[in-house]
Parts: C-alpha cells; sequence; structure tokens
C-alpha cells in the first residue's frame, strides 16, 4: 500500500493527492507518469505526475473525476492509501536553457508545472499559458506565477484572468517580435493539435507531451501509438514527448474514442450471458470409462464445445489417477531415452512416468521438480508434440505417451499437497564446497517474474543465495498472467506456483519498473546485489502500418489480452474491454487463438482467423486449432489483410483483403506467400486484433547503453548466459524473441547456473547447464 500523506479539492471534480513513494521520488523526474490501482479487481489508470518531494518520498498527483476508478480515488481518504503506484513511466522530458513558452490546458495544467520549474531553475526565460473552464477549476496559479516571467490564464467563461482559449493567448504571444526557442504543450489532443498548427508557420519548435494517451505504460500493450512523420511510434516507450507538428493527431483523436461505443453494451452482454449459465462445466474424470489401447494415448477429458464457448473455466480437465497410470503404462522405459534431448530443461521423463505407474507420486513430483520450476504450467501450455512427444519411440508406431498430459497431473497434485522442493544440500554435486558457506552473503537481483525469472529465481535460492525479483506489473507470473486465458492456464495455477517459490525465500517486488525507477547500475551499486538476471521478456506489439490502422476497434493481442486476463476484464471488472460482434484476428499463432476464443466468450456474433499462410503453415498447437474450431472460430487461409475502413464515428467497419498463394520457401523454412492478382475483396468488421508477435521492449536497454544489442534489439549473452555488463545475464524473450515457455525456463536455469558459477558457487562444467539442451526457436508468427 502506498499512503495517501494529503488530499485537497480544487473544485468539484479536481484533485490533489500526495502520496508516500520514496523510491519512485528518487528517481522520477519531470515529463514522466504514473500508473495507479485502487485494489484487486481495478483499473490501471495512468496520471501525470504533477510534482515531488525529494526529501520527504512525497509525490503529487492531481486527479480529475472522470469515471467510476477517478470517482473511487476521490472519495479515498487521507491516510488511506493506493494498492499500486508504478513508476516513473515514460522518459523525463529534455530541459536545457532557453526561450519557452508552455501552455497547459485541463488536467494538464499539473503536469506541467514541474517542467516550468526545471526549466527556469536552468536559466530559462519562461512564459506560461494556462486554460481552464471557469474560476472554480483554477489552481496553483501562485506557483505558476513563481516560475514564469509572464503567466496568462484563460477561462472559458471569462470568470477569471481573461476569456478565451490557451490558443488564443499563444497567437497574441507570438505576435510579438520577439519569438521563443520552443513551445512546450500537454493537454487535450484538440489543444495540442490547434497549438502545433499555430507554431509550424513561423517554424518554432513545439513539444507535445503524449501523457493524456498512456493506457498502461510499459510498453506492452501498443495502445499509445502514434504516428509521427509516418512512423508508428509508442508514448510509452518512444516518448511521452514528441514532435507536435510531426504528429498525425486525426489518427490520434480518432483511436481515442474506441471504448467509448462498445464499453456499456459489452460489458451488459457478457453480463447478460453469464447469469444464464453461471459457474463452470465439471465433469468427472472417475466416472468416465476410457479403454486403454498400446498404440492410441488415453484422451483428455474436455469440456464439452458448447458450453466451454460461453465461460472462461479450463477446458482440459486432467487425468485421475487411474488414468494417468494406464497412460503411463504405454512408456517403454527406454535405455537411452530419446524424449529427454528433445526438452529445453532436461526432465528425466522416462523417471517421473515410472513413479506414476508405481503410485509414488511424491517422488515423481519430485523429479519433475528438479529440472521445471512449473511442472503444471508447463503441462498445460507448452509444445510437447514438437519437443519431447515427437521424439518417443512409442509414437514412431502410433500416438506418442502423453508425456504434457502425465506432467500436468503430477504438477497439479504437488501444488494441492503444497510440496515445494527445498534448498541444496551443503553436500550437492552441483555446489563447490569450499565456498558453501558463503552463500547466504550473495544476493541475485532477478528482472521479471515471467518463466525465465521464475526458472532462475528458483534455482538461485535452492543454492542458497537471496533472490529478489522486480516485476513490472502489480501481479506476478508475466506473460503466464497477462497472456494466456484462464480456461487454459488458470490463475489459481500460477499463484500456488508462485507461493511456492516465495516459500523457498524469494522476495517479490511487484509494481517496480526496471529501467525507470531502479537503472541495471543501481541495482549493482546502491541496491547492492552482486548479480542480475534479465528476464523481461519481448512484450512491445507488432502493427503492420496499413491504411486506417488507427480507426477505433483495432488494437494489439497484447492490448486486449492484458484488459481480459490481467484486469479481469472478463469478469466485469472496471477495465473496458472494447470489443464489437464482428471481430476479427490477424495471424493463427497461439495468441491469435486465445484473443478469438476470448472474443467469442465475451459474445462476439462471428469471430475469424485471418491467416496469410495455409493451416500446415500455422505455429499454434494442433490441440489450440481443434478447440478453437470445435467452439466456432472461422478460419480463413491464404488471406491477408491490405486496408480499413471507417464510420462517420472513426470506427473501423470494413477491411479490404487480398487472397494469397504459396510460392518458395522464405527464410524461415515455410513457403512465402504471394498476393493474387486480382483477388481483392472486403467483409465487415467492428474489432481487429494484431496477434503478428512481439518484439524487444527497449526500457532497460535505453537505460543501461553498457548492454550490447544485437541490430533488432534483443541482448546479447556469452555461453554462460552472461551480457556485455559483468555480473549482469539474461534469457528468455529478450534474448531469443518471442518463444515458448518451456525454452524461456531452461534459458533462466542455463542462467541460473551461470550466475552461480560467476559468484563462485558452482562447479565448473563442461556439460552445459545442469544436461540442458536449447533447441532451435521455431518462428513465433506467420
Amino acid at each position: 500500500m502506498f499512503l495517501i500523506v494529503e488530499k485537497k479539492l480544487f473544485s468539484s471534480t479536481t484533485f490533489l493527492m500526495r502520496v508516500l513513494a520514496p523510491d519512485l521520488v528518487r528517481s522520477g523526474q519531470p515529463g514522466q507518469f504514473v500508473m495507479v490501482r485502487l485494489r484487486e479487481g481495478g483499473e490501471r489508470i495512468p496520471l501525470t505526475i504533477a510534482d515531488f518531494d525529494r526529501k520527504k518520498g512525497i509525490v503529487t498527483l492531481v486527479v480529475k473525476v472522470v469515471g467510476r476508478t477517478t470517482g473511487e480515488m476521490a472519495a479515498l481518504p487521507e491516510g488511506g492509501g493506493l494498492q499500486d503506484l508504478i513508476g516513473p513511466l515514460g522518459s523525463p522530458t529534455l530541459i536545457e536553457k532557453r526561450k519557452v513558452v508552455f501552455v497547459g490546458g485541463g488536467l494538464g495544467v499539473a503536469p506541467l508545472f514541474p517542467v516550468l520549474r526545471g526549466f527556469k531553475e536552468a536559466g530559462s526565460g519562461t512564459t506560461t499559458i494556462i486554460g481552464f473552464r471557469s474560476k472554480a477549476d483554477c489552481f496553483w496559479l501562485d506557483r505558476f506565477q513563481k516560475y514564469s516571467d509572464h503567466l496568462v490564464v484563460m477561462t472559458e467563461d471569462g470568470s477569471f484572468g481573461e476569456k478565451g482559449t490557451t490558443v488564443d493567448a499563444l497567437r497574441k504571444v507570438l505576435s510579438r517580435p520577439s519569438l521563443p526557442n520552443e513551445v512546450l504543450t500537454i493537454g487535450p489532443l484538440g489543444m495540442m493539435q490547434a497549438v502545433a498548427e499555430v507554431t509550424r508557420p513561423l517554424k518554432i519548435k513545439t513539444i507535445a507531451s503524449m501523457n493524456p494517451i498512456m493506457v498502461d505504460g510499459i510498453g506492452m500493450c501498443g495502445s499509445c501509438r502514434v504516428t509521427v512523420d509516418g512512423k508508428v511510434l509508442f508514448g510509452c516507450v518512444d516518448g511521452p514527448d514528441m514532435d507536435a507538428h510531426k504528429i498525425d493527431f486525426e489518427e490520434l483523436k480518432t483511436r481515442q474514442k474506441r471504448f467509448c461505443v462498445e464499453e456499456e453494451s459489452s460489458w451488459k452482454r457478457y453480463q447478460d450471458d453469464c447469469a444464464l449459465e453461471k459457474g463452470r462445466v465439471k465433469i468427472s474424470a472417475k466416472n468416465r470409462r476410457v479403454k486403454s489401447l498400446n498404440l492410441h494415448r488415453l484422451p483428455m477429458p474436455e469440456a464439452p464445445a458448447e458450453s466451454r464457448r460461453n465461460n472462461f473455466g479450463e477446458v482440459n480437465l486432467g487425468y485421475s489417477l487411474g488414468m494417468a497410470q494406464l497412460e503411463a503404462e504405454r512408456c517403454l522405459f527406454c535405455k537411452k531415452p530419446l524424449c529427454v534431448p528433445g526438452c529445453p530443461v532436461g526432465i528425466d521423463i522416462p523417471g517421473f512416468i515410472r513413479q506414476i505407474q508405481e503410485g509414488d507420486l511424491e517422488k515423481a513430483y519430485t523429479i519433475l521438480k528438479q529440472s521445471n520450476p512449473l511442472p503444471a504450467v508447463c503441462g498445460r501450455v507448452c509444445p510437447q508434440e514438437t519437443q519431447c512427444e515427437i521424439r518417443c519411440v512409442v509414437g514412431k508406431k502410433g500416438e506418442p505417451v502423453g508425456i504434457g498430459f502425465l506432467e500436468r497431473f503430477v504438477g497439479d497434485w504437488g501444488l494441492e499437497q503444497k510440496t515445494s522442493p527445498g534448498p541444496l544440500e551443503a553436500d550437492h554435486p552441483l555446489l563447490s564446497k569450499e565456498r558453501v558457506r558463503e552463500r547466504s552473503d550473495h544476493a541475485v537481483a532477478v528482472v521479471g517474474s515471467g518463466p525465465a525469472g521464475i526458472a532462475c529465481a528458483q534455482d538461485l535460492a535452492r543454492a542458497g543465495v537471496a533472490v529478489t525479483i522486480y516485476e513490472a506489473l502489480h501481479t506476478a507470473g508475466g506473460v503466464l498472467t497477462y497472456g494466456i486465458p484462464p480456461f487454459r492456464l488458470p490463475r489459481k495455477t500460477i499463484e500456488q506456483e508462485i507461493k511456492t517459490l516465495q516459500e523457498l525465500g524469494v522476495r517479490l517486488e511487484l509494481n517496480t519498473v526496471i529501467g525507470k525507477i531502479f537503472t541495471i547500475t543501481q541495482l549493482m551499486g546502491e541496491k547492492g546485489f552482486s548479480a542480475i538476471f534479465i528476464g523481461t521478456g519481448a512484450g512491445l506489439p507488432k502493427f503492420m502500418g496499413l491504411p486506417g490502422e488507427h480507426l477505433g476497434g483495432i488494437m494489439s493481442a497484447n492490448e486486449f489480452l492484458t484488459r481480459v486476463n490481467l484486469m479481469h476484464g472478463y469478469e466485469g471488472a472496471d477495465t473496458p474491454v472494447g470489443m464489437g460482434q464482428e471481430v476479427v484476428v490477424i495471424g493463427a499463432g497461439n495468441t491469435a487463438l486465445d484473443a478469438a476464443r476470448i472474443a467469442l466468450r465475451l459474445g462476439a456474433r462471428q469471430v475469424s482467423i485471418i491467416y496469410r499462410r495455409t493451416e500446415r503453415e500455422s505455429p499454434a498447437r494442433v490441440e489450440e486449432l481443434r478447440h478453437a474450431k470445435e467452439e466456432g472460430v472461422v478460419f480463413r487461409w491464404l488471406t491477408n489483410p491490405i486496408r480499413f475502413y471507417g464510420d462517420e464515428r472513426g470506427r473501423v467497419r470494413e477491411m479490404e483483403c487480398v487472397e494469397m498463394v504459396l510460392g518458395e520457401p522464405d527464410e524461415s523454412g515455410r513457403r512465402s506467400p504471394q498476393p493474387k492478382p486480382g483477388s481483392r475483396f472486403r467483409i465487415p468488421v467492428d474489432t481487429v486484433i494484431y496477434a503478428l508477435g512481439t518484439v524487444s521492449n527497449p526500457i532497460i536497454s535505453r537505460s543501461a547503453p553498457e548492454l550490447k544489442t544485437n541490430p533488432r534489439g534483443y541482448l546479447e549473452i556469452d555461453d554462460n548466459g552472461m551480457t556485455s555488463m559483468p555480473g549482469v545475464f539474461a534469457g528468455g524473450d529478450i534474448v531469443t524473441g518471442a518463444a515458448t515457455v518451456i525454452l524461456a525456463l531452461g534459458a533462466g536455469r542455463k542462467a541460473a547456473k551461470g550466475i552461480l558459477e560467476y559468484l563462485g558457487l558452482q562447479k565448473q562444467s563442461k556439460e552445459g547447464s545442469h544436461g540442458l539442451t536449447m533447441p532451435a526457436v521455431s518462428p513465433a508468427g506467420g
């Protein structure tokens, strides 16, 4: 909780809140912003920093009541608290000594103040123009007067200062002979656009802050995208300050309306559906009679498609003990098992399956956890069919052993029994006996609580190292939490796995954006960590840059999945989902299928997958494709979008596509799609979800120039997982690009071994990290 030390009303709709947040205040700078969440299930909302008190560690926020969440904030008392306060986010304003005109309107007046003060303290000449609706809305006039050489206050009704708009005042100021070097503006999009139109003919450098369009703030959802000089940028990563003369404000204004229409109707529709069918569909596997065949695996019990498409209950219902033992009997227990080298974390697959057959589930779980920190998760979401199962000898003549199904069964049993691995014994062969007494003196920071971070943290904690995980979001789990829907991976499973990690002594610091509140250098220096592991994933979404892409109703899969999975949009929480009736998802990977199946559950009339190749080239799991088809998702193979058309409200209404044909294989080994001449056609659509994969998030690398990256922005590491900064290791998607959970786990474990060797706590080995093998990463998108 973050303590509210002061609360002050400015007007009936605007109030000030001063909050105790020492770490945030220590690193925060003018022009940056924060994300606030009031309670579990509450919406994450962006608020720009209005002031700092460095000595007391207090940040000042100015809030306008515009909806439920800000209304709840207004009701919070002094002495109360905010559950989450994440920041500082965005890049600070570049402050130099120069002659500047500041233009702020509405709530943008508050965040303008620390920027004004910074310029004035740097010796700049300052003219400030601030605008309000009426005298009742005015605040902080004395503060602005103190740091302004010339202050102009405008009110729409003329009740205070001069009557008119800030743009009217700007024209008067710029009519003087001596022009400023720069104009800096923050406020409503229409006002900032008008400011840019006034300054453009005069060729005055004009900076507009994109703080008003922020949604998530950590470069993950893509909703704050801005077209600047024809190039798509992201406000929270590339800004918020941008060249106002090059911003496409018309696109921005259209996109900002995207939730206005569908927000209420979408939730009502879904809540009506929930009222008709409450609770999850449950099937008792014990009551099923399934005949075990040598060449055919035991089917996984599933919820019926006709009912599961109306709820978020888990689709695969799991084996019973009897079913697991029947499937385990199919294993040949090869002396030289081919399945083990196919596992990125080197699980002793025949070993844990034999224990299932013999009924010793505790031993089976122990074997699994020795190699895999998240067996209950991996048993659900990892592509065993292309890794371990594809090498199974039984699969040469029939269906391979259901290794993934058995892994899930044992993983679930372990969580139910609350069984967790303890620390390694002092005589463990992986530890250096001569240094074992020093283990507790070392502390390691793990950045990111996704699969790679969890795997690294568990191995380090078991070796006696003090581990602190820093997570940017308000909930741990990374992509497991925000990227995978509950019908594939229940939230309870993730929470139990995280709890198991904490029982090993791992500390979890949420709402902490490394690269903003602390840099990598600060973690190694003032925070006193001996080593660092970076496992932040690759969360910046991709778009195609098509005409009309700015229209309302077009979003990234990251944004859509985050609103539903992380913010519990499917449960009727505060965060709007913003979805229509005719939904198209672009892409055919697992993320695309997740988005499509969620859209069905939220009440869409028709959901279509558009993919430029055929089903054969789809990177999605075969099981997920089957589930999506059963639930009613429509697939348009060999189809590619080329343009979007909007209605009078600025929402997408049609999508123009072209048929494709497959040519020669490209660099990924798949046949390259080419447009079919004369095959253009249009389809009606009111929601488009981009699921074309992700790219590296540059927040950390930009804050630590010493970190070497490849041309695609991913961190470069050596054979031990160490980056170009000594003691700083990395692994997972931030190194390889978007891949699978199990590959990220393998990377985390490999880095943990490298860290232990770096700290002198583990013996040097020529055999690789715990015998791990790292298969090549398959293409993630189409």
